[in-house]
Order: C-alpha cells, then structure tokens, then sequence
C-alpha cells in the first residue's frame, strides 16, 4: 500500500491526497479529469493533468505552507 502523492503546479509542493491504495489499484485508475482539492495552494487541481505516484512513507506537512 502507498500513499498517493501529487505535486501542486501553484507551489510546485508535494502534496499528499491521504488517499492509500496498493499498485494494482494505483494502475487501474481511469485517466479522467478528477478534481482534487490541494491544502497548499487551498484550489482544486485536474489530477489528470498533474503528475501523480504512490509514496510508502508521506513526510509530516510542514507549517511553512
């Protein structure tokens, strides 16, 4: 299982969802436009449109954000 992770374009910040899946779901995902809200930049992003990966080990956020 991992964690999915994207990088926010507004920042350019990892960001993760909190969202767990395993590999086999992860590669199952239908390409689609799915809106994701991201508590960097506090708007919603095109997952479709940014890059996405899974993360075993997500780093507490930091409060500089």
């Amino acid at each position: 299982m991992g964690t999915l992770v994207f990088v926010c374009p507004t920042t350019g910040q990892e960001v993760s969802t909190g969202i767990e899946v395993d590999r086999t779901s992860f590669k199952g995902l239908p390409r689609t436009r799915t809106a994701i809200f991201c508590p960097r930049c506090r708007k919603s992003h095109k997952l479709s449109m940014i890059w996405a990966w899974l993360v075993s080990e997500v780093p507490e956020p930091s409060d500089a954000a």
